[in-house]
């Protein structure tokens, strides 16, 4: 039946291009041997021709004369016809045009259709092409999920309207509600939404409305996918929404599933169905939207939408769980439902744990802000789900060990259940001598040996092992399955530890090793910086309490120092510089007690790296004169004591002040004394690769050395010996990573770098290039930002990148996408600001920002957009110039901002 209908179609098309009488020969020669499709063509071209009014009755009543209140009344306009249809009712209104239900009334055959006709006074330009192009969409779209058309035709004064597959269905949503079906269930109907919509996608089409109410779920349980109205075609005819009017779109969009491009008015892609698929996903499984709105408008939802993230759906369920708990307790689960919720409680309330893990990931990954890091296609993101269903790894969950491992297990039950009694057994064995040993004093001395035995195997293990492999390129994933393995066994044996002093202190630093691998700044690490300040906390608690219990033991006192400054570079990445401060001045004054007169090298060190990074943590708040100070005493101690101790940890101690005394003289504007320092540090560590060449941290510092021996460069206006040193550590950097991709270190130093090079190419005027390395830097920063949310110098930093790319393409003379990059920037910036004002170089940045996006609506010629952005520019400048934190470079730009903002006043009066 459906390879006639596209044939009749076919035909039906083709001839009416041609004139009325060449019509009948066209079709004798198109299809000699079937009369019934030839017939059929005909019957079609005559009720083409017969459809000379908009809604015709049988009484010659011509309902596209009617008034418009005659339109919106249903009882006005049921019976009437359309062509050779008669109206039974409406099937809905909406903004282009209404849909009424019909059927054929000249006895060919009675089936139901669905008829869409503009509305009466929305016959605007915009209107009509929008419609024609449904029309058109909807011609070239043939696929089981998807409504179809199966004829047209236009009003005597040009009104088009079109018949379509009538669809006698739910929504998608109350259907599976309805029906009570399972998360499995729910997720494999899903999955015929996503091949009808990547069918339209492979068609250059994308939909810009999908919502429940254009998913049409039939009893025989087929999802159908409706309406058309505002689909965007890619086709080159139909370039780039042409004649469209973004006002009018948005309009027309339903916002609450809209995506964030969308609601900003960006350039629409395939990208933004799948966002709206994740919003009518997340619906299905957890029974609410992920985000609150407190109205659909569509500006109050875009301020939700961009700046908020949406719970896990599992945790949306366990949520409205507890406030139904929470009514119930009350006394009336209905009348005091909490508000937003469901009304079909029942329905809503579904075992939050068949959605953790894939799920999860799944619908969160959908739903990205920044279509780059969404499924790449609507058949990636279906893919994905049928690999969780099918019990295989997905691409929107970390590819860890235990990951692999859990699905392993899910897809092996009978041979991983049988070798789990092994354990099992062998774990009960264990446990029966323990007991023996408890209950029997002859054994008890034995069951202690063994005991001590176990710890010392694991601290071996943990501690010696770990430390060989520290430093060795592409260890990440090895020293995170060493310690991470660990963790278990170390939180159980605090709880037995008692006021024992040897156990608290292996614990303590078992933990503090422990967080180093998880997330320690500056080092290796896997990038999970939340983990890592729970390890330090527990390492931190437990080291006071051994203080505590014994005040004069010169080591413990150290342990404390030292994981007290592991929060000070921890703290300055979670946007906690003040915090940062306070740990390292406590952690520098036991340091300074502690190092006259010593001779352990460890003491050494720690002593002359604790007030580095309290200088670090001053610097962030705008002290810069008391972080100087810090700098400079971190070298007088490393040159006062450096003479008992290995010429290789004094000349890192050395490279390490010299680093900083390079970036604090940088931040005032002195780029000779700057370069001089960095220069040094980049010797410093070059002996020292060549001593130790499979050491990665003392190559990795001497590309750092480079790095910013390029910057300053930069700084001094030779750009030349600037990109020689910058693009040497970056193919460094790049080598590090390829050696250890899964290092987050590593990525961020190449993220860093790339961006410093891309500063010095647009600063030489090369902003084609510097546009090609900033985009890089982009790149990368984005995978940190999704690598660790809880770091709030990752999306700084890719703000910043963003920020650079805008003016590489205001260099270019690209404005508008200059703008757009802005614009991105700014969403990033705004909340990081508003949440962390101790930061005053994050404010400084949004200061830079909005000066540029001044600076390109005024190339724009638009004065009163620039006007806005530079008044947000003064108001921080003033308040940075307040705290005296204007970085020596910025010092003119406030006055700058104050000229241009005067000059767009006085051509305005």
């Amino acid at each position: 039946m459906d390879s006639t209908w596209t044939e009749v179609k076919r035909l039906f098309s083709a001839a009416l291009e041609l004139d009325e009488k060449e019509r009948a020969s066209f079709l004798k020669v198109a299809c000699p041997a079937n009369d019934a499709v030839r017939a059929e063509v005909f019957a079609l071209l005559s009720a083409h021709k017969s459809a000379s009014g908009f809604i015709d009755s049988p009484a010659l009543v011509d309902l596209g004369m009617m008034s418009e209140d005659d339109l919106n009344n249903e009882s006005a306009v049921v019976g009437k016809r359309i062509g050779p249809y008669e109206i039974v009712r409406e099937l809905g209104h909406g903004g282009m045009g209404t849909v009424y239900l019909a059927v054929r009334a000249d006895d060919q055959y009675r089936k139901q259709v669905a008829i869409k006709v503009v509305n009466r006074g929305m016959d605007t330009d915009l209107i009509l092409r929008r419609f024609t192009m449904e029309r058109q969409i909807l011609a070239n779209l043939e696929h089981t999920n998807i409504a179809r058309l199966l004829e047209g035709g236009s009003t005597d004064d040009g009104l088009p309207y079109f018949v379509m597959e009538y669809i006698e269905g739910q929504p998608i949503n109350r259907y599976c509600d309805a029906q009570l079906l399972s998360t499995r269930e729910r997720l494999e109907l899903f999955r015929q939404v996503c091949s009808a919509l990547h069918y339209a996608h492979q068609n250059l089409v994308v939909h810009r409305d999908i919502k429940p109410s254009n998913i049409l779920v039939t009893s025989e349980g087929v999802p159908k996918l409706l309406d058309f109205g505002i689909a965007k075609l890619l086709s080159p005819g139909w370039d780039a929404d042409a004649g469209e009017i973004t006002a009018s779109m948005v309009q027309l969009m339903t916002p609450e599933y809209a995506s964030p491009e969308q609601l900003r008015g960006l350039t629409i892609t395939t990208s933004s169905d799948v966002y709206s698929l994740g919003i009518v996903l997340y619906e299905l499984l957890s029974g609410r939207h992920p985000f609150r709105l407190a109205s659909r408008q569509a500006r109050e939802v875009a301020s939700v939408v961009l700046q908020s993230e949406p719970k896990r759906p599992s945790d949306a369920i366990a949520d409205f769980e507890s406030r139904i708990s929470e009514s119930r307790d009350e006394g009336n689960v209905t009348s005091r439902q909490p508000p937003g919720l469901p009304t079909n409680p029942k329905a809503a309330l579904r075992n939050p744990k068949s959605l953790r893990g894939d799920i999860d990931n799944i619908v969160l990954k959908a739903l990205r802000k920044e279509p780059p890091r969404r499924y790449a296609s609507v058949q990636e993101f279906s893919e994905d789900i049928r690999r969780h269903l099918d019990g295989l790894p997905v691409l929107a969950s970390p590819d860890t060990f235990g990951y692999r491992a859990g699905k392993f297990v899910q897809r092996n039950k009978v041979a991983v259940l049988a070798a789990s009694v092994v354990v099992i057994t062998l774990i009960s064995a264990t446990a029966i001598t323990a007991w023996q040993a408890r209950v029997a004093r002859q054994e008890r001395a034995k069951a202690e040996r063994r005991f001590r035995d176990v710890r010392n195997l694991t601290n071996s293990f943990l501690f010696d092992f770990h430390d060989a492999i520290a430093d060795l390129s592409g260890a990440t994933k090895a020293r995170e399955m060493v310690v991470k393995k660990a963790q278990e066994y170390l939180d159980s044996l605090a709880q037995e530890a008692g006021d024992d002093r040897e156990l608290l202190w292996e614990l303590s630093t078992a933990y503090l090793k422990l967080g180093d691998v998880q997330g320690r700044p500056g080092f290796s690490r896997t990038g999970d910086t939340g983990s890592a300040l729970q390890s330090y906390e527990k390492s931190l608690e437990t080291r006071r309490r051994l203080v505590a219990l014994q005040p004069d033991n010169t080591e413990y006192q150290l342990g404390l120092a030292i994981t007290l400054s592991r929060f000070g570079p921890l703290f300055q990445v979670l946007g906690k510089p003040a915090s940062a401060v306070e740990r390292m001045r406590e952690a520098t004054a036991i340091t300074d007690k502690l190092l006259p007169g010593s001779h352990d090298l460890t003491t050494y060190q720690t002593a002359t790296r604790n007030p580095a990074f309290l200088g670090d943590a001053l610097a962030e708040v705008g002290n810069y004169d008391e972080a100087l100070a810090m700098y400079q005493k971190c070298l007088t101690l490393a040159e006062q004591n450096r003479a008992p101790f290995p010429d290789a940890a004094v000349k890192h101690r050395f490279a390490v002040c010299r680093e900083r005394l390079g970036f604090i003289f940088a931040i005032k504007g002195d780029y000779q004394k700057s370069l001089e320092n960095h220069m040094a540090l980049a010797t410093l560590e070059q002996e020292l690769s060549a001593v130790e060449p499979t050491n990665i941290e003392y190559a990795r510092a001497m590309a750092t050395g480079l790095d910013h021996v390029g910057d300053a460069y930069r700084g001094l206006g030779n750009y030349g010996k600037a990109l020689e040193n910058g693009r040497r550590a970056f193919a460094m950097y790049e080598d590090f990573l390829k050696q250890d991709p899964q290092n987050a270190r590593g990525k961020k130093d190449l993220g860093d770098c790339s961006h410093h090079v891309a500063e010095t190419l647009l600063a030489s005027g090369d902003y084609r290039g510097a546009l090609a390395m900033s985009q890089r830097a982009v790149g990368i920063r984005r995978e940190l930002v999704a690598l660790d949310a809880t770091n709030v110098e990752y999306p700084d930093d890719l703000a910043e990148s963003l920020m650079l790319t805008g003016e590489c393409y205001a260099a270019g003379r690209n404005p508008a996408r200059a703008i757009e990059s802005f614009q991105e920037a700014r969403a990033i910036c705004e909340p990081i600001v508003a949440a962390h004002r101790q930061r005053i170089d994050y404010s400084r940045g949004l200061a830079r920002l909005y000066t540029d996006m001044g600076n390109t609506f005024v190339v724009m010629h638009n004065r009163n957009e620039a006007e806005i952005w530079y008044r947000k520019a003064i108001d921080l400048w003033t308040e940075l110039q307040g705290q005296h934190a204007l970085w020596a470079k910025d010092l003119n730009l406030p006055k700058e901002v104050d000229e241009n903002l005067s000059q767009i006043h006085s051509r305005k009066t």
